[in-house]
């Protein structure tokens, strides 16, 4: 019964929100009117490299829209190809998965009803409801330009949750990215098309094969990073970075224009390139607006104007996000293998737990912890800075020898499982003994 009534709810509250939405009355379209989204231009940053048109920015405006005003329980409708062009916006809050899900579609039909019955019907005839709704339009637009609007209106939800989730989780790697980008001689704000590609996630895979927080294919990332059965960089978000910026620096060089550059680091440089030599132009939003190809699709044709917007919103994140959650930045220590050694050696070498050394170690794959594998000879281990708290050092497994009268009297550090104790190990368990045995 209590599901029944729930069902109930959620399907009342969606009949309400489409009843709200067929009584939808847009603004005006005339000299001065400005789409609901026009005044999000004050949040974009332009400058001589990174530069926009009209169009581009409209597309800019729009994702700013997603990114910093609309939560993941609301919607935006509006014309994929004529992003100036908003039809309404909609509401799922409360909503279960099915019944939010049947709203936007239904309200899809309903717009593209609404656009059909305007063209279809002589002007004599509207109502005053095909009235407002007309004016979404341009006033010189024709009957066949509003009818072809109806197969571009699509709907997209928004993130702000997600994005100030997403500066959150970028922010301990912050400093690293600005000093790989400015060693690179590229543009440090191209940090946040890490947000565009992963929402800077470092785990984050997609269907196509790439991978980590720069969703780096094989074939793009193999000159910079290994990737083999047991390692793949590029899950390190750092050793990753370095080879995006590298990447991004040859998409530049090759197509001399960071609009341009930014868009072949989506869809291929070759691409790009290509659609230059069709378009016999290099201006952005001429390819955006006009090059047609089977990879080209809507997230090519939107991609620059997402990394504007993420861009320009991350570069003012604290005036626009004060009270953001802001972790230390990421620190550690490194210790270059000389021999090949197991998860198991390396716990206790380290006096870090398996945890631990996953966490800072993203580049080793699952199988090297599941099945014993070892670590290459010459891998550069991450580990926390400073010494292994007592805490890690209960997970180490230490076998320590110990002389035979009491702690105070010498003793021995020997062989542990027959490998000599690295020096900053030998102090771990000092420290641990003494923590065990302290001197009265």
């Amino acid at each position: 019964m209590k599901q029944y009534f729930k069902t109930f709810l959620n399907q009342a509250t969606g009949l309400i929100i489409l009843f709200a939405l067929s009584t939808f009355s847009g603004p005006a379209w005339s000299q001065t009117w400005q789409s609901p989204i026009a005044a999000n231009s004050k949040f974009l940053i332009l400058d001589q490299e990174f530069q926009a048109d009209s169009y581009i920015i409209d597309q800019a405006c729009l994702m700013v829209e997603l990114y910093h005003h609309l939560d993941e329980n609301e919607a935006i409708f509006f014309d994929g190809e004529n992003p100036k062009i908003i039809l309404g916006y909609i509401s799922l809050k409360n909503l279960m998965a099915k019944p939010a899900a049947d709203s936007l579609a239904n309200t899809l039909k309903n717009f593209q009803n609404k656009i059909f019955a305007i063209t279809q019907t002589e002007k004599k005839s509207w109502t005053k409801e095909d009235q407002n709704f007309r004016e979404h339009f341009p006033p010189d637009w024709k009957n066949d330009e509003i009818a072809g609007s109806a197969k571009n209106i699509t709907y997209r939800l928004g993130m702000r949750r997600g994005f100030r989730t997403a500066l959150e989780l970028a922010h301990p790697l912050q400093n690293y990215f600005d000093s790989i980008f400015k060693i690179t001689g590229i543009p440090s704000r191209l940090k946040y098309l890490a947000y565009v590609e992963s929402r800077f996630n470092p785990s984050a895979e997609s269907p196509a094969g790439a991978a980590g927080i720069w969703q780096l294919l094989k074939v793009s990332s193999q000159p910079f990073l290994t990737i083999d059965d047991r390692i793949d960089q590029r899950f390190d978000p750092l050793l990753s970075t370095v080879a995006a910026a590298e990447y991004l620096k040859q998409c530049h060089q090759n197509l001399q224009s960071w609009p341009l550059a930014i868009m072949a680091y989506n869809n291929g440089p070759s691409k790009i390139r290509d659609a230059v030599l069709e378009m016999e132009s290099s201006d952005p939003s001429n390819i955006i607006q006009k090059f047609s190809a089977p990879s080209f699709g809507a997230i090519s044709k939107n991609y620059y104007a997402m990394y504007l917007a993420a861009s320009s919103l991350g570069m003012q994140s604290n005036r626009l996000y004060p009270t953001l959650r802001k972790k230390a930045p990421f620190a550690y220590k490194t210790l270059r293998l000389e021999n090949s050694w197991t998860p198991q050696q390396l716990r206790i070498l380290s006096g870090y737990s398996t945890a631990v050394l996953k966490q800072y170690n993203p580049s080793l794959k699952d199988n090297i912890f599941s099945q014993n594998l070892t670590v290459p000879k010459g891998f550069l281990l991450k580990l926390p800075p400073g010494m292994p708290t007592e805490d890690d050092l209960l997970f180490a497994d230490l076998q320590i020898g110990i002389a035979a009268s009491n702690y105070n009297s010498q003793w021995k550090l020997p062989r542990i499982l027959n490998y000599m104790i690295p020096n900053f190990a030998k102090n771990s368990i000092r420290k641990f003994w003494a923590w065990i045995y302290p001197s009265g």
